[in-house]
């Protein structure tokens, strides 16, 4: 300990010796946890440490990690690590440089250059981690689009097949449905290049994926897209509900996926624009911003609940995905003053901002699906786009921590690829588009740089390669207002550069000092977590909490509306309806995610035998006894993987029925499928299935009646 902090200080001292310690010795962050400065983070008696920009030393060791963390969660932790980095003797072709005079950030963003340029396979496409292409679309996104846009293209091509975004990937669409995120990569791609074959392309691939999708996942009833999201790793807090099967997930309708699906839309109708075809994407765009905004925010936590869920009576999930709030905030879900409170309100932590809060584990962050850095790098340019500068130190201070600890020395979970790629994007997206502030679009480059004040003197950029020019940007000053701006010495109008410009072009950009915006953050511990489910069993007219806990808060709800129980057995409520009950531990201080559903008909369901149920279509006549809103699913044997069937009556599309082949409930050998809002007439109705071909084949599963519960 004696030795280790010895060399700490020593570095610290060898820091204030160097020529530019006035830069290099500024710190950036410091909080309980760590102290980050343009040259070292120092976290307890752990360092790393950039003598220069060319390399970052570290003590960083196995054991000083297994001492961390090896004890925590269910299944032991083994470390791994390489060797300190050090750059290449030579700089890999057309990746620009960065010099700020802070040889720690200096040389993370070499080292994350040059993993990008080394990132690329024979075919000329990157390798997405563990096949994470949520994470590459952010990637992308962020910076990737940029620094290589044809091998960004070519792995966009990679993942379309018959002029369709690919759909399947770790689950099986229509369940798992984020692949929409594809244009969004797409299109900073074109912003990048120019380039109108690719916008022609893209174009198609989006307007059939859209469609697509439309037909499949749009619940008629809150204008919201189904299926589990991917934003970020796993469906955010889904395996916190063990009780849920692929039918259940597909009945959630996720943030990141509306978001997403949103954005597409938006840009489709720019993609219109640019080629000169009318369209009407923007009211598809807008649809679905609204219902964003009605369903999924929550107004008394400040922050968007990660999904909604349930089959009957679809509740606000009690978590937020922080991914996709970025996205709000940056794609204009998030507008008025809802965009700065949601940065401000949002719980973060010293080792960052968590990809959904609360957290699922207390692992270190880093390790674990808890944070990543994409969701970090989002959450940064969120923040520098509402001006925060306090959160975005913040942020900085956590994506700058992580990489110089761990992806330095090659540090990981023996067996656990971490997204080495998405760090690095994360990182030089940090130069690209927050120092430098450059927002590309169809028309050229807008400069908006947010330099936060602990982080002063020249940073220049060069060698950036634009289209038909080559760009060195350089910055003088901190804070967020642009006070000149000139192009090889011309000053400009407005800090805006035509894409058609040619050349080599030195544009150099002064901020007006003290023009800073300090804004809230809201620091929680990390430790903050999901309490476990309850398991409840239900047995005629009440219901037993297995792992009842005593003194929560638990919570008996009634079709969405919850009331106190104080014991582990309790009784329910008479029902003369449809009416759906659960458990979940809700209180000021803690909320949780419902139990299994205990659904209580009322009247009795309406049943009919499915004639033909393997053909494509097949047809019921069912007859009510008055009109009005009912909900629909069918009971199937669960003999194949997944069987997805689009449901009509009188001719009218109600929505999509989902039947899983495992992880579900068997009633008398029966499971049952979700459940489809539909509007019924008086009398005689004319109910539809039909089969909705998978991307890939599937052995389908054996409908054998379709239900019909009059809702209320």
């Amino acid at each position: 300990m004696v030795v280790l902090a010895a060399f700490a200080v020593s570095i610290v001292l060898l820091c204030a010796c160097s020529d530019r310690r006035q830069m290099s010795n500024r710190v950036i962050v410091q909080n309980e946890i760590f102290t980050l400065t343009g040259d070292s983070i120092i976290e307890d008696t752990v360092i790393a440490y950039s003598p220069d920009p060319s390399r970052i030393v570290s003590n960083v060791t196995v054991a000083r990690l297994d001492s961390l963390y090896g004890d925590l969660g269910n299944t032991p932790l083994h470390f791994v690590h390489g060797k300190s980095w050090r750059a290449r003797s030579k700089r890999p072709f057309m990746m620009p440089e960065y010099d700020s005079g802070q040889p720690l950030i200096d040389a993370l963003y070499l080292m994350s250059t040059d993993y990008i340029a080394d990132a690329v396979d024979k075919s000329g496409r990157f390798n997405p981690s563990n096949n994470n292409y949520s994470r590459l679309y952010c990637s992308i996104f962020l910076s990737l689009a940029a620094l290589k846009p044809h091998q960004s293209m070519a792995t966009l091509r990679s993942i379309v097949d018959r002029d369709s975004i690919i759909m399947q990937r770790e689950g099986q669409w229509p369940v798992v449905s984020d692949h929409i995120g594809w244009a969004t990569a797409a299109w900073e791609v074109y912003k990048v290049t120019g380039d109108r074959n690719w916008l022609a392309y893209s174009r198609c691939v989006i307007e059939k994926t859209l469609s697509i999708n439309s037909a499949v996942l749009l619940d008629h009833e809150t204008g919201l897209i189904h299926g589990a999201g991917y934003t970020s790793s796993k469906p955010l807090g889904v395996r916190r509900m063990t009780w849920m099967s692929y039918n259940d997930l597909f009945a959630c309708m996720s943030l990141g996926n509306n978001i997403l699906t949103g954005n597409a839309y938006a840009i489709l109708a720019e993609m219109c624009d640019e080629l000169g075809i009318e369209n009407s994407y923007e009211k598809d765009a807008q649809r679905l911003k609204d219902a964003i905004n009605q369903y999924l925010w929550n107004e008394n936590k400040g922050f968007y609940s990660s999904f909604l869920y349930g089959m009957a009576y679809p509740r606000q999930a009690p978590l937020t995905d922080n991914t996709s709030q970025a996205m709000c905030v940056l794609w204009g879900i998030a507008d008025d003053n809802r965009a700065e409170n949601l940065i401000a309100q949002t719980p973060i932590t010293y080792f960052g901002v968590n990809v959904s809060y609360p957290a699922a584990s207390a692992i270190e962050p880093y390790f674990t699906n808890s944070s990543w850095a994409t969701t970090q790098a989002m959450w940064n340019l969120a923040a520098a786009y509402v001006r925060n500068e306090n959160a975005l130190r913040y942020g900085l201070g956590a994506l700058y921590r992580t990489q110089a600890l761990y992806q330095s020395r090659g540090i990981h979970i023996d067996g656990v690829a971490i997204d080495n790629l998405g760090t690095c994007a994360s990182n030089a997206a940090m130069i690209l588009r927050v120092m430098a502030g450059m927002h590309f679009s169809p028309e050229g480059i807008e400069f908006a740089p947010m330099v936060p004040e602990c982080m002063p003197g020249k940073k220049t950029l060069s060698g950036l390669h634009y289209r038909q020019a080559v760009l060195d940007v350089t910055i003088h000053g901190t804070g967020n207002d642009v006070e000149s701006i000139t192009d090889n010495g011309n000053p400009l109008e407005g800090p805006f550069i035509p894409g058609n410009i040619q050349g080599h072009h030195h544009i150099v950009i002064m901020l007006k000092e003290g023009s800073h915006s300090s804004g809230r953050v809201t620091i929680h511990p990390s430790e903050a977590m999901l309490p476990p489910t309850p398991v409840v069993t239900w047995s005629g007219d009440s219901g037993h909490i297995v792992d009842f806990v005593p003194g929560t808060p638990y919570r008996l709800s009634v079709n969405g509306h919850l009331d106190a129980l104080n014991d582990s057995v309790f009784g329910l409520p008479d029902a003369d309806s449809f009416t759906e009950f659960s458990v979940e531990i809700a209180g000021k201080f803690v909320n949780g995610f419902m139990s299994r559903p205990l659904f209580h008909f009322g009247l009795t369901p309406q049943v009919a035998f499915i004639p033909d149920a393997e053909l494509d279509t097949a047809t019921v006549t069912v007859s009510v006894a008055e009109g009005g809103d009912y909900l629909i699913d069918v009971g199937y044997r669960p003999t194949g993987t997944l069987d997805v069937r689009r449901v009509s009556a009188n001719g009218h599309t109600m929505g999509t029925l989902v039947m899983a082949g495992s992880n579900v409930v068997e009633q008398n050998g029966l499971a049952y499928s979700n459940m489809v809002n539909a509007k019924l007439l008086k009398g005689s109705n004319t109910i539809t299935l039909t089969i909705i071909r998978l991307p890939k084949a599937f052995t389908s599963c054996e409908p054998v009646h379709l239900r019909v519960i009059k809702r209320n």
